[in-house]
């Protein structure tokens, strides 16, 4: 555990030091990852499968915040709808602007999260972000958190579903029958469960983790780590086809990933714990220490 905490140490002095280039790299290749993840999830050919795009959207993204980045994917996909169908356009472009708008009430550093929640479920590892945004984040992270879950259906709606807004050239037609088009999508009852479980867990580590009782950290990841739990209760309840061997490494391998981001995050020595009090002119101060762990 020593050398661990040697390592941790190593990995964060380098950060603090390289952090104006190492920032911008990791913004450059997760936006080239999540590009081609999309491409592949979406089978794109054309100039949106063209790996010289993806690299161009890459490198600029360089250049510009992580709240860009969820825009950046976003106008790739869209000129995609654009490319397969004027109905697909119009929804997707619809749909982003609702997202856009619910995203822009809250602070916009956490945006990056619209993107990084469906590149875990195309990774495999969805129940891992919940539980890293519960740690490490603040209040409004849960709601790009939730999201990014919407967006990551709706384009599984849209890869299932895309030739029903292609076949028919005719527009009137297509508008016709949008409501039976749309209806997998509104009654899907894997996206409510997994919605409603993963905003719970960030939400309930976020919470228990505020509080000052020692241990409270260890006790909030595990309550976010059982909440996501009911998963693998709630979606065979609703009658929802899944992968149990699959989604049950997926859970055991984002728990593994939790609790190495909460040695970083929070490795407190809670036996040298210590009230201090003093006061100045104008206050009290009652003061709850506790020591870090150390090499």
């Amino acid at each position: 555990m020593d050398n661990m905490r040697q390592y941790r140490e190593a990995i964060q002095k380098i950060y603090g030091k390289n952090d104006y280039w190492i920032v911008p790299i990791f913004r450059s290749l997760f936006s080239m990852f999540l590009l081609f993840s999309l491409n592949r999830y979406l089978g794109m050919t054309g100039k949106t499968g063209n790996p010289l795009v993806i690299l161009v959207l890459g490198l600029l993204s360089f250049f510009l915040p992580f709240s860009f980045v969820p825009c950046l994917a976003g106008l790739y996909l869209l000129y995609y709808f654009y490319t397969k169908s004027l109905l697909l356009l119009g929804i997707g472009g619809l749909f982003f602007v609702l997202i856009f708008i619910i995203q822009s009430s809250v602070r916009g550093k956490y945006a990056i999260l619209i993107a990084a929640m469906p590149l875990c479920f195309f990774l495999g590892i969805p129940y891992f972000l919940p539980l890293l945004v519960g740690l490490s984040m603040g209040l409004s992270a849960v709601l790009s958190l939730s999201l990014g879950i919407l967006v990551y259906y709706f384009l599984q709606f849209i890869r299932e579903y895309k030739e029903q807004f292609i076949l028919s050239g005719d527009l009137l037609d297509q508008f016709e029958g949008l409501s039976k088009k749309m209806a997998p999508l509104l009654h899907n009852k894997e996206m409510i469960g997994m919605f409603v479980l993963f905003t719970l867990a960030a939400l309930a580590i976020y919470i228990i983790r505020n509080f000052s009782f020692n241990y409270s950290w260890i006790i909030a990841l595990i309550t976010g780590i059982c909440v996501e739990g009911l998963v693998f209760f709630v979606l065979p309840f609703l009658s929802v086809k899944m992968n149990i061997g699959l989604s049950l490494l997926s859970y055991l391998f984002s728990i593994l990933f939790s609790v190495i981001a909460l040695f970083f995050f929070r490795d407190a020595d809670y036996r040298g714990t210590e009230f201090v009090q003093f006061e100045d002119d104008a206050y009290y101060y009652y003061v709850k220490a506790i020591p870090k762990n150390k090499a």
